[in-house]
């Protein structure tokens, strides 16, 4: 998991990356237990921007730097990953 960065958290932010093309990734799990992430398409960065949000939840998005590259990155948690 790269270093979070300092950009908008807003959902126009998150709306107009996606749909510029810019670099998306997914990670399923918490970054620090080895949840590793992929890139996403673009649709499926569109999809995923109708129940993320930015901040806390079992869906969230954020800013992230990964290989050097700044991505908008979308994880989701289940209730194990809770334990």
């Amino acid at each position: 998991m790269g270093r979070k960065i300092d950009k908008p958290k807003t959902m126009q932010a998150a709306k107009e990356w996606v749909e510029s093309g810019n670099p998306c990734t997914f990670r399923y799990g918490w970054g620090w237990k080895g949840a590793g992430s992929r890139p996403l398409t673009n649709e499926e960065a569109k999809e995923k921007l109708k129940v993320h949000t930015f901040g806390k939840g079992f869906y969230t998005m954020w800013w992230e730097e990964e290989n050097g590259e700044i991505v908008l990155n979308f994880n989701e948690l289940s209730a194990n990953d809770m334990y």
